[in-house]
């Protein structure tokens, strides 16, 4: 949180210096626009000490939540524009050598920030569209071919993505009729007490074959024990080192789950494969829900055809992609093939309050229809 924070006062001092100071505006009106990107950058601190709860979770109301979430998305959109922008003075003044129209140019950086901030945050905040894809794994009975598995990752149900939200995201899943859901981890941003009810529709899934999850690091900032009670009372299996198996037809399929190695800092289990791999019947196909994708490697020696992961959010935006991708071993959306395993990684259904924004970067409910290799 203090990293954070710092790195958010040293945006704020660059945004200040190279967006609002160049502007041909009065010095108070500089002073109040420098002091609203201040409080941007102190928008965890701030929500902290007025609505309590914990980091990232503030229990405020919705329009709180979403104002200072505006405000800090612009603080950071701002940030890589007046990169750009400076990028291009540097230029201007070692070929052109003349003055540089900093004042037009802040002023434009200012006004596409806001544009681009506002697109953004709508487009992290918004119930997602359903999005289908094929997938083939070796070795899976043609009892399953055909059946559906719909994909939720990184759901973050908080104060900004309340029960309306869950209920919209549950009844759209429901409408595609899938066989099977699965949920890689980070449902939640509370405290039972805060989001139980919000999180209550999970309850009202269909999945004939059952609905399985595995944790996210967020639910052991959340209360884990607390959560996984409740997660199962909705009728959410989460698979801890487990796995199940599931039939259709004369064929079987094996559902592996590994929970989030912030688990382990926590006190409770770490990841584990080989536990979560014991017992499970010899030749039948694995699909593994793991929150993070960088373990995809150590899946594909285990044996595990598919991974299903999440986690990264997708980057977010264009070039943050490029960050996120190289803390998560490479891997920051969509499909890979991992040797000769299949690594899925879901963009996520929502996105938590730190930094709520996705530019070209679509959330979605992923419904993977699956094939026989045969």
């Amino acid at each position: 949180m203090r990293l954070l924070l710092a790195i958010s006062i040293i945006i704020f001092l660059y945004d200040t210096a190279s967006m609002i100071w160049p502007l041909k505006l009065s010095l108070p009106v500089k002073f109040c626009l420098a002091a609203l990107l201040l409080a941007a950058s102190f928008k965890d601190r701030i929500f902290q000490k007025i609505g309590g709860g914990m980091f990232f979770a503030p229990d405020l109301p919705r329009s709180v939540v979403i104002t200072g979430s505006l405000l800090y998305n612009f603080l950071v959109m701002s940030l890589f524009l007046l990169v750009f922008k400076d990028s291009i003075h540097l230029l201007w003044k070692i070929f052109l050598r003349r003055p540089f129209p900093s004042a037009d140019a802040a002023a434009a950086v200012m006004a596409v920030s806001a544009v681009l901030t506002a697109w953004g945050t709508w487009q992290a905040y918004r119930v997602p569209d359903v999005k289908h894809y094929d997938v083939t794994l070796p070795g899976l009975a043609r009892g399953f071919d055909g059946k559906t598995a719909a994909v939720l990752a990184d759901l973050h149900c908080s104060a900004s993505n309340r029960r309306s939200f869950i209920q919209a995201v549950v009844s759209r899943t429901n409408a595609q009729k899938p066989d099977l859901v699965l949920m890689p981890g980070d449902f939640v941003d509370g405290l039972v007490s805060q989001r139980r009810s919000d999180l209550e529709p999970l309850s009202q899934f269909k999945a004939p074959l059952g609905v399985y999850g595995t944790s996210g690091n967020h639910e052991y900032y959340s209360g884990y024990s607390q959560w996984k009670k409740e997660l199962e009372s909705f009728g959410i299996r989460i698979l801890e080192n487990q796995h199940a198996v599931l039939s259709a037809g004369n064929g079987r399929l094996v559902i592996a789950g590994t929970p989030d190695p912030q688990g382990g800092r926590y006190g409770y289990e770490s990841p584990d494969l080989a536990k979560a791999l014991k017992g499970a019947p010899a030749g039948v196909p694995v699909i593994l829900l793991a929150h993070r994708p960088d373990t995809a490697p150590e899946s594909a020696r285990a044996g595990i055809v598919l991974q299903v992961s999440g986690h990264t959010h997708g980057g977010m935006l264009p070039l943050l992609d490029k960050i996120v991708a190289k803390f998560n071993n490479g891997y920051v959306r969509g499909w890979y093939s991992v040797n000769g395993m299949q690594l899925f990684t879901s963009p996520g259904t929502s996105l938590w309050n730190g930094f709520p924004m996705r530019i070209n970067d679509p959330a979605e409910i992923t419904i993977l229809t699956l094939h026989s290799a045969e």
